[in-house]
């Protein structure tokens, strides 16, 4: 009975949330250039697959490529040398060359088949949408309104005259980046059926153009089965199954249905979301005239000589099929990509390895060590082999084993323990970091090649130096308990590092929600939780307050420490529960009283997002990072982990509690207690929590194993808070759900219009900012109480040009 019990409630948790997964594409910076440097990436491959910003991309990448300061001073070495190829002829291509030609650049557009080729493969007739409506556009290739026939008419109506640079017939097979001498550097050689053409730098863009993507199921070979559609016109009288819920699928249904077939369309999931609303509209019309039966949830399972066997929700059905159109999207073409050294997002090679290795290690060295015991082990040791033999050995010499206590009383252990992986941490970081920096100085182009990344990487190396000299002048020199000095510089470098990613943060992304949003996590960290404890404390508390009155003794009976336990509420700090009157009474105020108050008006966000510590590291250290988070089915499951350390903390804090009323401290409620801070507080929340950082996003820690979130995650399903969605505006681009570091799916919200409401939303607005309609903004619903989320309010009370509402 409790097993179904408590899936239903993880159920309702998540109850409305969507799992959306993310195409990985090309990895490219801001600047469109890939992981090949002078190789840049526009159109389609950059993850938007709208005309008209493939165009706007063309244009722009021409203005980064003249701000390059090295290309900007280089002069090609021959004149079988150009300064830019671009490979692809369609309108991002295209813009990319009317803007070479415009600013006066040595420059050649290579296609293999003719300009335009992939709008002359729509559909006959097919309707035109450019979007996003209202957008400002810089680029020379107009895109507007119409059919396909317009289109391409307008289309080459504007080039005409220009004088385009482009040579026909060319396939490209491979990028290469060779060295032609000394003096003349390093050029990009194209690799092509025509010979080797050579330029300064390369722009692709060639959009999907690989094998469109398969069902995987019998008969999906047989030559009724197509996945394109040119001609409509060429159906009549047929039974047509249609596979797929985007566009394309949408709009060839509709116009097969309007050619007089009849038409069933197969959709793996609950409703359409992703179309635009003028096809769903048409749609919708003709689904109503009878012309198209949807079958959502719905999948083929076998396509054979006049039917189709599919997978439904209610089991398995047979349709009668003179033809299937799988239009489900195509595939990229990864081959060429590999051929090139393009690597893909999220693609890992032998260097991923090494650095998660060496960030892992790191954090082993920093938290378990400052959570140990320090140990003299080189006293007497006056050359560098004795050092290293002494570091070494000395862990497992009689003067180290003989003053470690492995007593379940009052967890000794767990500092011995700590003292032990701190220094398999520091052993494996000292092989692993000198690897990686290694590693960095080999691909320095990469790692300094900019002035922000001198200055990022530069600091890495110098705190993980610096941190490294911490341990071993302050854990491994001396012989003492449990020492502060390694917490105090943590806390320094902590506090540093959120100040110089939050000032960076605030000059990249100038909205006025980030820049108050980051001076908030910047003041509560350095004040409160550096300042306050540190610095502060003595002078302004304890020089102040009897060491026996109110003060001292009831709010902070554990002397600075306690500062912590004000601004991390229980149970992310369960330290000073229990331990005074005051700390029995008012983490209840914390946690149940303001913090769900705070959550039911402006929503989970609110401390995550402007007050926590893990959640400032994460907006200022980890905003590089968020297209790292975790997508998908498996990783959303995942999301419930936090609810079991939630009911982790309850027990261990509840046994604690009681137990030292009763006047005992039994050994197992200590060892319950040792167990729970070094498997959560040191490992999870410290040891992988930043050590993925760069990997998984910074918001590991706070997605899966915070047990404060999970408490919040109770109170957001009450919550007024949503992220509205214009869904008229959506184009679907899903940039808002990579840049999610919560792996929500916010573009389903988005395409539907529905207020997006799921408990992870840390209120980061990532995905606000990012958005290049200004679909999402923030907000309160103006009902009482949605739990349900059937509220479809589009825009807050207090407009989008408010600060509150993360846009601007």
């Amino acid at each position: 009975m409790q097993v179904p019990l408590i899936a239903t409630y993880l159920r309702w948790l998540q109850k409305g949330n969507p799992v959306g997964e993310v195409e990985r594409y090309p990895e490219i910076d801001s600047n469109y250039q890939s992981s090949v440097k002078g190789v840049y990436i526009v159109g389609d491959l950059t993850g938007t697959p709208l005309l008209k910003l493939a165009s706007e991309s063309g244009a722009k990448v021409v203005r980064h490529i003249l701000a390059d300061k090295e290309f900007a001073s280089r002069k090609p070495a021959s004149g079988d040398v150009r300064d830019v190829l671009i490979i692809g002829g369609g309108p991002a291509g295209v813009a990319c060359a009317l803007e070479c030609e415009k600013r006066g650049l040595d420059y050649e557009l290579l296609e293999s088949s003719g300009l335009f080729s992939t709008i002359e493969n729509f559909p006959k007739h097919k309707l035109i949408l450019a979007k996003p409506d209202g957008y400002r556009e810089e680029s020379p290739l107009s895109i507007k309104d119409g059919y396909k026939e317009t289109l391409l008419e307008d289309l080459h109506r504007q080039i005409s005259g220009k004088s385009l640079r482009t040579r026909m017939g060319v396939r490209v097979e491979a990028i290469k980046r060779k060295r032609l001498s000394q003096d003349a550097g390093d050029v990009l050689t194209l690799e092509t059926n025509q010979g080797p053409l050579q330029a300064l730098r390369v722009v692709l863009a060639i959009g999907k153009t690989g094998d469109a993507r398969k069902l995987g199921v019998p008969g999906e070979h047989q030559p009724n089965v197509f996945n394109r559609l040119f001609d409509p016109g060429e159906f009549h009288g047929e039974d047509i199954l249609v596979v797929g819920g985007g566009d394309s699928a949408v709009e060839a249904a509709a116009a097969l249905a309007e050619a007089g077939n009849r038409v069933t369309l197969s959709y793996r999931k609950e409703s359409l979301d992703r179309p635009k609303p003028e096809n769903l509209e048409r749609f919708e019309f003709l689904r109503e005239a009878g012309l198209i039966e949807p079958i959502f949830q719905s999948q083929p399972k076998a396509i054979r000589p006049g039917e189709t066997v599919l997978k439904t929700a209610d089991g398995e059905k047979t349709i009668k099929t003179d033809e299937v159109f799988v239009l489900i999207g195509r595939e990229l073409p990864t081959a060429f990509f590999k051929r090139s050294g393009l690597r893909m997002a999220g693609q890992k090679d032998r260097s991923w390895y090494v650095y998660v290795v060496a960030m892992i290690s790191f954090f082993s060295m920093l938290y378990f060590g400052k959570a140990g015991v320090a140990r003299d082990l080189f006293h007497d040791v006056h050359s560098l082999p004795g050092f290293i033999l002494a570091y070494l050995t000395g862990p497992f010499s009689g003067a180290v084993t003989g003053k470690l206590s492995w007593s379940l009383n009052h967890y000794s252990w767990y500092s011995s323990l700590n003292f032990y992986l701190g220094w398999l941490g520091s052993l494996a970081f000292l092989a692993s970091g000198t690897a990686a920096l290694a590693m960095m100085i080999k691909r320095r182009d990469k790692y300094f090649g900019t002035a922000w990344s001198r200055i990022k990487y530069g600091y890495f190396i110098a705190a993980a130096v610096f941190f490294t000299w911490v341990y071993f002048h302050f854990l491994l020199g001396r012989t003492a308990g449990w020492v502060e000095e390694p917490t105090y510089y943590y806390s320094l470098l902590y506090s540093i590092t959120i100040l110089l990613f939050g000032v960076r943060r605030m000059m990249v992304k100038k909205t006025r929600y980030i820049k108050y949003q980051v001076l908030s996590l910047i003041i509560v960290q350095v004040f409160f939780l550096f300042l306050l404890p540190f610095h502060l404390f003595e002078p302004l508390i304890k020089a102040n307050f009897s060491p026996d009155g109110y003060v001292m003794r009831e709010i902070f009976p554990s002397g600075k420490w306690s500062c912590f336990g004000l601004v991390l509420f229980w149970p992310l700090d369960m330290n000073d529960f229990g331990t005074s009157s005051f700390w029995t009474w008012f983490p209840f105020v914390q946690t149940f009283g303001i913090l769900a108050l705070i959550v039911w008006q402006w929503g989970k966000g609110a401390y995550c997002g402007w007050i926590c510590s893990c959640g400032g590291m994460a907006e200022t250290l980890g905003d590089e990072y968020r297209m790292q988070a975790p997508h998908g089915k498996t990783p959303k499951k995942l999301d419930n982990i936090g609810q079991f350390v939630l009911a982790s903390a309850v027990v261990v804090t509840a046994f604690g509690y009681f137990t030292n009323h009763m006047g005992g401290h039994p050994a197992w409620v200590d060892t319950l207690r040792g167990a729970y801070k070094l498997a959560i507080d040191v490992f999870f929340a410290g040891v992988l929590g930043l050590g993925v950082y760069f990997f998984l996003s910074g918001r590991i820690w706070c997605r899966y194993g915070c047990p404060l979130a999970a408490l919040m995650h109770i109170y957001s399903r009450f919550s007024k808070y949503r992220i509205f969605a214009e869904k008229k505006k959506c184009i679907s681009c899903n940039i808002c759900t990579k840049v999610c570091h919560m792996g929500i799916d916010v573009m389903n919200y988005a395409n539907k219009g529905v207020p997006m409401n799921d408990v992870e939303c840390v209120r980061c607005s990532a995905c606000v900012e990012a958005c290049p309609t200004e679909v999402l903004s923030f907000g309160k619903i103006k009902a009482a109480a949605d739990s349900e989320n059937r509220t479809r309010q589009e825009v807050p009370a207090f407009s989008k040009d408010d600060w509150k509402a993360g846009i601007r």
